[in-house]
Formats: structure tokens, sequence, C-alpha cells
């Protein structure tokens, strides 16, 4: 493959001030090739601003016909395949906003991203270059509707990938407001093609017509058939397509979609497992959406990640692959000792959080009871699920920190030493005292919108010793601040009537 940006980049290295500055001028942004064989490094920053720059102005160009392919998109997202023919098709959607009673409690839970738009999937992808045309009826004008090309949201001049060598093109998605009853665009990176309506908006129902893309593989649970399925990767010319059911969307490469002969079963497997944690957090099922999965070259994070869609990493360049798991989630019944299940169980984990009940030090801690959950509800067994949870190392821990003296500090910064608190309370009083203090506290930011019980590190602190006291009928606080975890002395006044308690042998004695 040709380096296209190889001559002005060591013409740059060379070069100082003034010149340095004219020499990036030569630079073309359009004829930037960045791929996993070639990244781009992250010491040609002015060259990186330039290319965002450029990407953003692109993705924003309202006349189609000035919008190009880009040659990287080739290698990602891709292209479409040879003898591929654009499509007009209309899709029956319906757009119906979370209740307002919903909307209170998932406002707490953003590491979900839970009120970004919801994406609603069309089976369609826009090749890159190719001008799409969205047709609205006169009845859906006005209703804050949004088209949307590509999934890989991931922005990699932001967050952790700002300090790595890109291994793809930074911003490759496109969104744009459907203001009339006609909308055309393009991308010059191409993508899936989505509608997208924000949870909280107005309720909608209608006919979209999107016509110049190309059919992508869409397998929905329970409407699609193997026959149809089949069919579909038979002629596939995308490079991305999706499995879908309610609890659940995976997004991945048509090199993993055309080894997908069983989608059933591999959505019947992840639907237990979004369903299970959901179940946890006692979440209504199915929920208002779907969580999503989406496969990425890059991720803004580094690693696999939290939100709407949660991104997981599959770059077998720097040998990071995720794509074959998610295609066969039965590998994640296998214990991996803090691999790919425990990763997956946690990502998924965080979009469970509600932050009213997240303080100091827990956000690392506090998605990992779901972890623990599906190694009990999905493996049926808590072995192998981790190192940070076994034996050894919960001895090791709890000897370690004890001797040197319980320290709200130091129990912030290490997240297992943090887990073995919560493990002794789940080992106490089961996992159904844990969801009935998560439904106490969906109960509270139902009453309370703005969230005054839950605003300070103390209020959450105390909102666990507290709740959890009453769910329990015994006095938690001097368990909490035995593990240095500081309880309010109102809060300890109010508990001191209720029984204490106490883990056997807490803390850890062999003498």
């Amino acid at each position: 493959m040709k380096k296209s940006y190889v001559l002005p980049v060591m013409l740059l290295m060379a070069a100082t001030g003034a010149y340095a500055q004219d020499a990036y001028k030569q630079v073309r942004p359009e004829k930037v090739i960045i791929s996993p064989a070639q990244p781009l490094s992250v010491k040609e920053d002015s060259l990186r601003k330039l290319i965002l720059q450029w990407s953003e102005k692109q993705l924003s160009n309202k006349q189609p016909k000035q919008v190009l392919p880009h040659p990287a998109a080739a290698i990602f997202p891709g292209a479409v395949k040879p003898g591929a023919v654009a499509v007009t098709r209309t899709i029956a959607l319906q757009h119906q906003p979370v209740s307002d009673t919903l909307q209170r409690i998932l406002s707490r839970m953003e590491y979900g991203s839970p009120l970004e738009d919801n994406l609603y999937s069309t089976g369609l992808y826009a090749a890159p270059g190719a001008a799409i045309t969205v047709q609205l009826p006169t009845g859906l004008l006005h209703k804050s509707i949004r088209v949307q090309i590509g999934c890989h949201t991931d922005n990699l001049g932001e967050w952790v990938a700002a300090t790595e060598n890109w291994r793809r093109m930074p911003r490759i998605v496109r969104k744009d407001e459907l203001t009339n009853t006609k909308t055309t665009i393009a991308s010059p990176f191409g993508g899936l093609v989505y509608i997208c309506a924000s949870p909280t908006g107005t309720a909608w129902q209608g006919d979209i017509t999107i016509s110049g893309a190309v059919p992508a593989p869409l397998f929905e649970a329970g409407k699609t058939s193997l026959v149809e399925w089949q069919e579909q990767l038979r002629q596939n010319k995308a490079p991305w397509g999706e499995l879908a059911t309610n609890n659940i969307i995976l997004t991945l490469p048509d090199s993993i979609l055309q080894r997908v002969h069983q989608p059933d079963s591999i959505l019947h497997l992840w639907n237990l497992i979004a369903g299970g944690e959901m179940e946890l957090a006692q979440l209504p099922q199915p929920a208002y959406r779907p969580q999503r999965l989406v496969i990425d070259e890059h991720l803004g994070g580094g690693y696999m990640h939290s939100g709407y869609p949660i991104m997981i990493h599959h770059a077998p360049s720097v040998g990071m692959v995720s794509a074959d798991i998610i295609a066969d989630p039965a590998k994640l019944l296998i214990p991996s000792a803090g691999g790919a299940n425990w990763g997956f169980f946690h990502e998924i984990g965080h979009n469970m959080q509600n932050l009213d009940w997240v303080f100091g030090g827990t956000t690392e801690v506090s998605c990992n009871f779901f972890s623990l959950y599906m190694f009990d509800r999905f493996l049926g067994s808590r072995e192998g699920a981790h190192t940070g949870i076994s034996a050894h190392d919960t001895r090791q821990l709890m000897e370690k920190y004890f001797k040197a003296g319980a320290n709200y500090d130091t129990w912030q910064n290490d997240p297992f030493l943090g887990l073995i608190l919560f493990r002794q309370l789940q080992e106490g009083f089961g996992w159904e005292s844990f969801k009935t203090f998560f439904r106490k506290c969906q109960e509270l930011a139902i009453r309370d919108p703005e969230g005054n019980y839950a605003k300070t590190d103390e209020q959450k602190r105390d909102l666990w010793a507290k709740t959890f006291s009453t769910i329990t009928g015994r006095n938690l606080a001097p368990f909490f601040e035995t593990w240095g975890i500081p309880i309010s002395t109102a809060v300890k006044q109010e508990l001191a009537p209720l029984p204490g308690w106490m883990p056997y042998n807490f803390p850890l004695s062999t003498r």
C-alpha cells in the first residue's frame, strides 16, 4: 500500500519553526491513509489536528457531491464489495420515549449514556462517499428525528486515544437533523445507517424511505428466519452488519458474520447476559432500548468501555481480539481468570451503575457486582472468575490493608480490595438484599428528581450504611467504619438501636 503521507512527515521532522508550518500546509488530509499497518504517530501533533479539522468539516458538509470517499475508509470501516447495488428501502419505525418515572432512574446511570439518541437499525450501509437520501412523511417533520452514518463513535482526538498512535481515521461518524421531507448526505468514510431519536423526545410512528445505500445483514430475533439470514449473508456486499434482540444488539464485521450459522443461539446467550445484569440492577425488561456492543479497531479509552454503544476493542495488529467471542458467547462460559467473560460482564455492569450509590473509589468496584452476579448465575460458580477475588489474593489484600491500618484513601485506590467489602455483604445477606437496595435507590430518584439525597460522597456512603442496614435489620455502620469508610454521626446514631453485624473473624486473625 502506498504511504501517502510519509514524505511530508519526513520533511516536517527535519523542519523547524515557520518552515514546519508551511510544510504542513502541503499535507492533504483527504489523501492520508491511517491503518493498523500504517498508524499515525502521536508525535505528529500538527498533522493529527489538521486531519481532525478536515474530518469535522467533511462530516458536516451539506453538499454531498463535494464529499468523496476517503482512501483510508477502504481499510476501516471498510469498502463495500464489488457488485454492490444501492437500493431504496422503506422502513416502518416507531419511537416511544421513556416514561417520566424511568427517565428519573436513567438520569442517574450516566456511565451508560442512557439519554443519548436511540439508534434504530435500518439494515442499510452507506458506501464511502456515496450520497444517501432520507425521505420523511410530512407527519414526522419537526419530531427531532436524525440520521446517522457509522457506528464507530469514539473520537480518537480525545481521552486515552489522544495519547496513542492512531490505527484508524480519528472521526468517522456523521449525524444530521432531518428538517425537510427529503435530506441527502454523504460521508467520506461510510457506515451503517441509523435513524436516531432522543429517549426524552416526542413519540412518533411512520414509514421512512432511504435510498442510495447498500443492504447490510440484520438478524432480528423473532422476526428473521434462518433461511432469510443465510440469504442475507450470501448476497451481502456491506462490510458490517448486526444481530439484534430485545436486550442487546451486536455490531460485527462481515468476516465474523459469515461464520454465524446459528444467530438465534448466539442471541439467546447474549440476551441472558444482558438480561441477567439488568435483573440485578432491577431494570424493566425489555428495556426502553437494547444495549449495544460495537467492535472497533481503535477505541477512545484504549480498551473496551461502557456507554451507548459499549465499544469493544478488536485490533489483531496489537494483540487485542474480541470479535470471535461476541460471535460465540459460549466461550464466555469458560473461566478465564479475569479474561473476556469478566471484562464483558464488567463493562455491561458499568452501564448498570447508578451514580447515587457510586461513592469515592467505587467506580471500578460496583460495576463488578455484575461480574460476580453473572459468574454466580450464568456460569454457576466464581471458580476461575478473576485472580483478584481468589482466596489467596483476598487474604493477602486484607492482611496488608489492616496491618497498615484501615484508611479510606488507601481503600479507594484498590478496586479488588474495595470489592471485598461488598463481597462480604453479599455473602452475608445474599443478592436479594442488593436488589432491594437498588430498588430503594430508584424510589429515591423518582421522589426527588434533583437527587438531593446523594449529591456528596458522604451522602452516598451514608445511603449505603443506612439503607442496607434497614433492609437487613442489622446495624452496618460499625462494619463500614472497620473498613475505614466514614459514616456520619447522625446515621450512626439512627442505626444504633439495631443489632450489630460483622463477618466472622473480621478483620482476619490467625493468632
